[in-house]
């Protein structure tokens, strides 16, 4: 260290540092709702799309979903929409369509999932995707077709991501299925959220104990209604093809892969997917 002796911090030159001049920071306090009477003159087109969908995002919560729709039919026909936005926009129009209760424009909606459906391409998307059809599907009048459309919808949803929120969608389709089928999707259910509640913690573990709950008081109605041979081929149905629950299985989604394209079904591989599906639930067949 002899070398520092001869250092003399006087010898630096003496250097005068730059700074910028930048406007001081304004911070831009709003009013809770500003958005709904806020005017949109001299606004950027980025701020006016923020208005929007603020403005969407309230009456949808205020239940007033016509409204909501109106300004997302105007988003999506006079804006330039990259991927993302066009699917979020779509999402959020069929989402409007599930909530309502009338005035519900079958052909509308399955033109908007077809659109949906084209701008797949990751992992996330798909599971959304797969998500808002089958709650749009129960939706729809009952026939065969809209039947097995809802089975295979759900086939490739809980092959993709086979939590329980994604399970819980078959109760939600329960007039597709027969009391058998109900009370095999019930049991699977409870093993599946055995699981999660194992992997849980304080109020989480709470809530869904309570949903353990309600399954076991629905499996309790639906025993008494089915025969005893019914009953032996389902649990054997479903002992037979276990899944295998860890800590990396699949039953769980992980939002960094969401993005992920290795993980996404093609529609090549969709009806083998669909078909090892009912192969290991055989009672739905």
């Amino acid at each position: 260290m002899d070398f520092l002796d001869d250092f003399d911090p006087s010898d630096d030159e003496d250097q005068t540092q730059k700074t910028n001049n930048y406007p001081p920071f304004i911070p831009n306090f709003h009013d809770k709702y500003w958005y709904r009477d806020v005017s949109k003159e001299n606004q950027t087109a980025t701020a006016i799309n923020e208005i929007d969908l603020f403005r969407v995002a309230d009456f949808f919560d205020a239940g007033n979903y016509e409204a909501a729709e109106k300004i997302l039919s105007e988003l999506r026909e006079n804006t330039k929409n990259n991927r993302t936005h066009e699917i979020m926009l779509i999402d959020s129009l069929l989402q409007c369509s599930i909530k309502k209760s009338d005035s519900f424009e079958s052909s509308t909606c399955l033109q908007l999932l077809s659109d949906y459906e084209s701008l797949l391409v990751d992992f996330g998307d798909q599971l959304q995707f797969l998500r808002t059809k089958a709650l749009l599907l129960i939706k729809l009048p009952f026939n065969e077709q809209i039947q097995n459309d809802f089975k295979n919808t759900m086939a490739l949803l809980c092959q993709l991501c086979g939590s329980f929120e994604n399970w819980q969608l078959f109760e939600n389709g329960s007039k597709f299925f027969n009391d058998k089928e109900n009370f095999g999707l019930r049991m699977k259910m409870k093993r599946v959220l055995h699981y999660e509640i194992e992997h849980s913690k304080g109020f989480v573990r709470e809530n869904l104990q309570r949903r353990m709950k309600r399954i076991e008081e629905e499996v309790q109605v639906l025993e008494k209604k089915l025969k005893q041979e019914d009953i032996s081929s389902i649990l054997s149905s479903l002992n037979d093809h276990k899944d295998v629950f860890s800590p990396e299985s699949a039953s769980e989604f992980r939002a960094h892969e969401s993005r992920s394209k290795n993980k996404l079904i093609p529609s090549s591989d969709q009806p083998a997917v669909i078909s090892d599906f009912f192969h290991r639930f055989s009672f739905l067949s």
